[in-house]
C-alpha cells in the first residue's frame, strides 16, 4: 500500500505586519512555499493586495533548531498489537533522521532534540517545535511537518508575543534562539526577518487505532504489513519538511535502481527493500539542502566554516534556465526540470519551474488567481549539480507520478491554468522549440562546481496524441503468464484525420506503465510499433515487420513511459503512404512483460500497466481498441478496460 506523506505549505501561517521592503523572490524547485505580502501592492482585483510566493526556511539565527519530544506516550501505541516501542528508542531514531541531515557537508542545517514537552493534546502553535506519536482523530496520513512562517516582511522587537500566549518569544539580549527564560518554549533574536522565516515546525506520526501505523526501528523488522513502516525511512521524510524542502517526482533513480529520493511524497509500505532505501538520503535531497542552506557563504554564524564542512561552491555548480509552454507560448509554473547524469543515464537532482503570485484578501486571508499573465511572473527554474555531463529533462506536474497539489503552490497554479499538458522531453540545445524533429534527443550540458550554465531554456512540445482511453481506473494484471503481449490498435482513419494531405511526424509511442513493488523497475520484454489487421474479435499484428521496436523497454512507476521512434518524419511519411496504398489499416502499439520468471520484488508479481475501466463519472469509454495474446499470433479483444497507450504525432518542424 503507497500512502500519502501529508505535505504542509500554507497550513497555518502567522499573518505579520505589512511593512514597506523588498519582496524575497520565489525560488524555483525544491521548497515549500509561503506568501509574502510585504509591499502591500493592490491586485487586480479590487480590495487585494499582491501576495508572492516564496520559499519557507529557518534563519541562521534560529539554528541549531531545538526540538522537544511529547513525553506523554511511553511506550509509542501500536495499532496492530501490544505496543513495544519506547519513547527513548523512538527519540533515539528521530534524532538519527536529524543526524542525517545534519552530518551533509555542504549543508549548514542543524536539528537537534534538546528535551521533552508533556502535552497531552495534539500539537499547534505554541513557539515549541514538538515530535508527536498524537494525532487528531480525522488525521490519515502516515505523519506530516507542519510549520509556521512569516508571510510578511518583520522587525521583531523585545518581547514581541508571537503565538498570543501572553509570554514574550522575542528577545534583545540573545543572538541565537533560545529558551530565554526557562519556561519550554523558544524565544528568538529581536531584528528584521523576511517573510518565509519559520517560527515553529512540528512533527506528528499517525499511531491511532484506526487508520494508524506500527512503527519499527529495526532495519530486520521491515515486513511486508501495509500498516507497519520503518520509523527512520518516514522521520528522515518529514525532517525534510520541516527544514523547508517539498515533495518531488522522482521515483526511479536509473533503468536498474527503482528506489525513490527520501521527498519522494509515497512509501510502500508494502515493500521493505523501498522502504530501506528511502531511509537513506539520495543525491537530490542533499542538493537541495545544500542550495538552501549552503556551507560557506558567511564568515560567522552556521553559514561559516566549520570543521568537516565544504563549501558548497566546491562542489556544486549550477543549471538554470526557464520553461515556456509551446502551445500556450506562457511560462509554466510548475514543470519539473530534472538532470540526470549522461554517462549512465542516473538520476541526480530536479527542481520546479516559475515564480508565481496570488490575489491575497487581507481581510479574509483567501487567495485567489487572476490570469496567467498576472499569476506567472516567468518560468525560471535552478538545478543545483555536482561535476558532470547532464541531460536537462522536462516532465509535467500532471498526477503520473505525483500530482500539483502534493508539490506546491506554484504547481497547483500552473495546473489549473491547463499547463500540465505536455510530454517528458528533453533539452535539445539549438534544436529545442515547440514542434521538434526528435523530442527524444538530449544535448548534454557540461558543469564544473561554482559554474552556473544559463540559458538552458526549455519549450514544451506541441504534440496530438491519439489516446481513445479515459481516466486511471485501474493497474493490471497481476496473473499474466510471462511473455503475455498487451496491444493498443490505432485506426488509419485517426492517423489520417491529423493535418490531412501533410507530412507528419509520428514521434513516439506513450505506454501508462506501473509495478507493485515500489523498489523494482518495470522492465518489458520489449515494445514495438506495427501495423496490423482485424477480424471480429480477434487482431493479427505484423511483429515479424515491426515499424519501430526495442528491447529490454524500461517503463516508470505509475507514469506514461515514452518509446521515442528513431525517425519520427520518415516513419510518418511511410504510414501516411501506406494508409494512403490501403497496405496499413491499423497501427498497433505493442507492450510485452519478461518472458521468464521470477518476477522481481517481494511481491513477485509482472510489471503492469495502467486500465481505463469507464469507472469515472465523465469517462464515457469507447472499448474495443485493447488486445491481448500469449503467443504473438493471435490477440484477443478486450472489451471491459482500455489499456493506457498513446501514439503521439507532431506536425512537420
Amino acid at each position: 500500500m503507497r500512502k500519502l506523506f501529508a505535505r504542509v505549505s500554507m497550513i497555518a501561517l502567522l499573518a505579520a505586519a505589512v511593512s514597506a521592503a523588498t519582496t524575497a523572490p520565489a525560488l524555483a524547485g525544491g521548497a515549500l512555499e509561503t506568501l509574502d505580502i510585504t509591499a502591500g501592492t493592490p491586485s487586480p482585483i479590487p480590495g487585494q493586495i499582491v501576495a508572492k510566493l516564496v520559499r519557507i526556511f529557518w534563519d541562521p539565527r534560529t539554528i541549531p533548531i531545538k526540538y522537544r519530544m511529547n513525553s506523554t506516550l511511553d511506550p509509542i501505541p501500536n495499532p496492530l498489537g501490544a505496543p513495544f516501542l519506547s519513547r527513548a528508542a523512538a527519540q533515539a531514531e528521530l534524532q538519527n533522521g536529524f543526524n542525517a541531515w545534519n552530518a551533509i557537508p555542504t549543508s549548514y542545517i542543524d536539528m537537534r532534540i534538546s528535551g521533552t514537552v508533556a502535552n497531552p493534546g495534539t500539537r499547534g502553535f505554541d513557539m515549541i517545535n514538538e515530535l508527536t506519536f498524537r494525532t487528531t482523530a480525522g488525521f490519515t496520513a502516515i505523519a506530516s511537518s507542519p510549520s509556521v512562517s512569516l508571510i510578511a516582511d518583520e522587525n521583531l522587537t523585545n518581547g514581541t508575543d508571537l503565538d498570543g500566549d501572553g509570554d514574550s518569544d522575542v528577545s534583545s539580549a540573545i543572538t541565537t534562539s533560545n529558551d530565554v527564560d526557562g519556561d519550554g518554549d523558544i524565544e528568538m533574536p529581536a531584528g528584521f526577518y523576511k517573510a518565509g522565516t519559520i517560527l515553529e515546525n512540528d512533527i506528528q506520526f499517525n499511531t491511532k487505532t484506526t487508520n494508524g501505523f506500527r512503527f519499527t526501528v529495526d532495519p530486520a523488522a521491515a515486513d511486508t504489513n501495509t500498516r507497519s513502516v520503518d520509523l527512520l525511512c518516514v522521520a528522515i521524510h518529514e525532517e525534510g519538511h520541516s527544514h523547508g524542502l517539498s515533495h518531488v517526482l522522482d521515483n526511479q533513480i536509473s533503468a536498474t535502481d527503482g528506489s525513490a529520493t527520501t521527498m519522494y511524497p509515497f512509501i510502500d509500505t508494502g515493500d521493505p527493500a523501498a522502504e530501506l532505501t528511502q531511509r537513506t538520503l539520495g543525491t537530490d535531497d542533499i542538493a537541495w539542502s545544500s542550495y538552501f542552506y549552503p556551507e560557506g557563504t558567511a564568515n560567522s554564524g552556521p553559514p561559516s566554516l566549520q570543521a568537516g564542512d565544504v563549501p558548497f561552491k566546491l562542489v556544486y555548480g549550477l543549471i538554470k534556465g526557464s520553461v515556456q509552454h509551446g502551445e500556450f507560448n506562457e511560462p509554466v509554473a510548475g514543470a519539473s526540470v530534472s538532470a540526470t547524469n549522461a554517462i549512465g543515464n542516473t538520476f541526480f537532482s530536479a527542481g520546479f519551474s516559475g515564480t508565481t503570485q496570488v490575489s491575497y484578501d487581507p481581510n479574509t486571508g483567501e487567495i485567489f488567481l487572476v490570469d496567467p499573465a498576472f499569476n506567472i511572473i516567468n518560468g525560471n527554474y535552478v538545478v543545483p549539480v555536482k561535476l558532470g555531463l547532464w541531460k536537462v529533462g522536462l516532465e509535467a506536474t500532471d498526477g503520473f507520478p505525483v500530482s500539483s497539489a502534493s508539490i506546491s503552490l506554484t504547481a497547483q497554479i500552473g495546473d489549473l491554468f491547463g499547463q500540465q499538458n505536455f510530454n517528458e522531453e528533453f533539452w535539445d540545445g539549438p534544436l529545442e522549440r515547440a514542434v521538434e524533429l526528435q523530442p527524444g534527443l538530449a544535448i548534454p550540458v557540461p558543469v564544473i562546481p561554482s559554474q552556473t550554465v544559463s540559458n538552458i531554456d526549455l519549450v514544451t512540445n506541441a504534440q496530438t496524441e491519439i489516446a481513445n482511453f479515459g481516466s486511471l481506473d485501474f493497474v493490471g494484471f497481476t496473473g499474466s503468464a510471462p511473455g503475455t503481449y498487451y496491444a493498443v490498435r490505432i485506426p488509419a482513419s485517426d492517423i489520417a484525420a491529423f493535418h490531412p494531405g501533410q507530412l507528419i511526424q509520428i514521434q513516439e509511442g506513450l505506454f501508462h506503465t506501473f509495478v507493485l513493488d515500489a523498489s523494482v523497475v518495470p522492465v518489458y520484454a520489449e515494445a514495438t510499433l506495427a501495423k496490423g489487421t482485424v477480424s471480429g474479435s480477434t487482431a493479427s499484428i505484423d511483429l515479424a515487420h515491426p515499424l519501430a521496436k526495442t528491447n529490454g523497454f524500461i517503463g516508470q512507476d505509475n507514469d506514461f513511459a515514452p518509446f521515442y521512434f528513431p525517425a519520427p518524419l520518415l516513419l510518418g511519411g511511410v504510414v501516411r503512404a501506406g494508409i494512403q496504398s490501403g497496405n496499413i489499416q491499423n497501427l498497433f502499439l505493442v507492450l510485452r512483460i519478461p518472458t521468464t520468471t521470477p518476477f522481481p520484488g517481494v511481491s513477485g508479481l509482472p510489471p503492469l500497466i495502467g486500465l481505463d475501466g469507464g469507472v469515472a463519472a465523465n469517462d464515457a469509454p469507447i472499448f474495443g481498441y485493447s488486445y491481448t495474446s500469449t503467443d504473438g499470433v493471435t490477440f484477443n479483444q478486450v472489451t471491459n478496460f482500455n489499456f493506457r497507450f498513446a501514439l503521439v504525432l507532431a506536425e512537420k518542424p
